[in-house]
């Protein structure tokens, strides 16, 4: 399996990693026994790089269990997310119960646009909230150090607040401590050029980044600043948060339970006639592709040429992202252990050829789908 090396964490990591933000959320389909697996079988496929966070339920519990049966701490780098405060109400266990720093106004009193707008250093990331959730994460792994934390909702911004220096100070003090052996900072979804400044920080390892087929914004700043400084990025939602999985489309239905419950009818069929369009690269037609008018009529005049070298649409998706130049590994989210086969095998697999390559950079795919 294809790895890469993470030059300031000074370590090598696949370059397809497993995103468990799904794990223990009871979505249909998905038992308890396969979650339960999902993280062990990924670590004995080879898999060596494993995002959690707090805020996604039983990530920390079943992670820290299969690291410590499979003997596999050395090996693995668990990338332990420090969400906003902000998402403070989705928390587990102690961390809900952290006294709130002075510095946080309360919740309540700001509209959800408002918090949006301005998420300052001082009210995502008091630096007594980021002690308390690295010591509560390290408790809940059962481990003495994470391999490398995320600091999330960043903006360049805080780097200019007056409340930066302790930040800083509490990062750099936890590094020398042995708590964390490397930082890394999320850059936000909606404006990913908003993290040039941070990957030039020397304390800055990595950079997690929203970068998929249907978003490419990332590739306009933030990778090339990355490539410079020697900072590794790591894509998070390469397939879109499952839209170039093939099988979203507006007669989907989502649980309760999950995040993309809120997504319309309008914004599902919207995947559909670029399901068709991607069919046209692959061997297997998505699923999803005939699910409506627009999508059918596509595939009646599909036309493949005969040297495809991927099976599946996610195949695709996973290859166009690894092989972005810049890009050190991406973490899909997958919750069942045939997602999890495939798409590590998208890590061993060969270059797309240069003809795809072009024909999938030529096209702005999704455009605007997630706006």
């Amino acid at each position: 399996m294809l790895t890469r090396r993470l030059v300031r964490a000074d370590r090598d990591v696949t370059v397809v990693g497993l995103g468990t933000r799904g794990l223990g959320g009871g979505l249909r389909g998905i038992e308890p026994e396969d979650v339960a697996r999902v993280v062990p079988a990924a670590i004995e496929l080879g898999c060596t790089l494993v995002d959690v966070s707090p805020a996604w339920s039983a990530s920390l519990r079943v992670t820290g269990e299969a690291v410590r049966e499979l003997r596999a701490r050395d090996r693995v780098c668990v990338a332990c997310h420090v969400p906003p405060l902000s998402a403070r109400s989705s928390l587990e266990g102690a961390i809900a119960a952290a006294a709130p720093s002075p510095l946080v106004p309360s919740e309540r009193s700001e509209s959800k646009d408002a918090r949006r707008r301005a998420p300052t250093a001082a009210r995502a990331q008091p630096p007594g909230y980021v002690q308390q959730t690295v010591e509560d994460a390290l408790r809940a792994l059962r481990t003495e150090a994470l391999s490398l934390a995320w600091l999330g909702g960043w903006r360049d911004a805080w780097l200019d607040e007056q409340v930066w220096p302790e930040l800083l100070g509490t990062l750099l003090r936890l590094v020398r401590e042995g708590k964390v052996l490397a930082w890394g900072v999320v850059a936000p979804d909606d404006a990913p050029g908003d993290a040039v400044r941070a990957v030039a920080e020397p304390w800055v390892a990595a950079v997690s980044a929203r970068y998929s087929l249907f978003d490419r914004a990332a590739a306009d700043e933030l990778l090339p600043a990355a490539a410079k400084a020697d900072v590794a990025v790591i894509a998070r939602e390469p397939l879109a948060r499952g839209a170039l999985g093939g099988e979203l489309g507006p007669t989907v239905r989502f649980p309760p339970e999950d995040e993309r419950r809120t997504w319309s009818e309008p914004r599902l069929a919207s995947i559909v006639p670029e399901l068709a369009r991607l069919a046209a690269f692959v061997t297997h037609t998505p699923p999803a592709a005939a699910s409506t008018v627009a999508g059918r009529t596509l595939l009646e005049n599909l036309r493949r040429g005969d040297d495809l070298t991927c099976a599946t649409v996610a195949e695709l998706a996973l290859g166009f992202v690894i092989e972005t130049p810049g890009v050190t590994a991406a973490i899909p989210g997958l919750r069942t252990i045939p997602h999890l086969a495939a798409a590590l095998g998208a890590a061993s697999a060969p270059p797309l050829p240069a003809r795809l390559r072009a024909a999938l950079d030529e096209r702005r795919w999704g455009e605007g789908w997630y706006a």
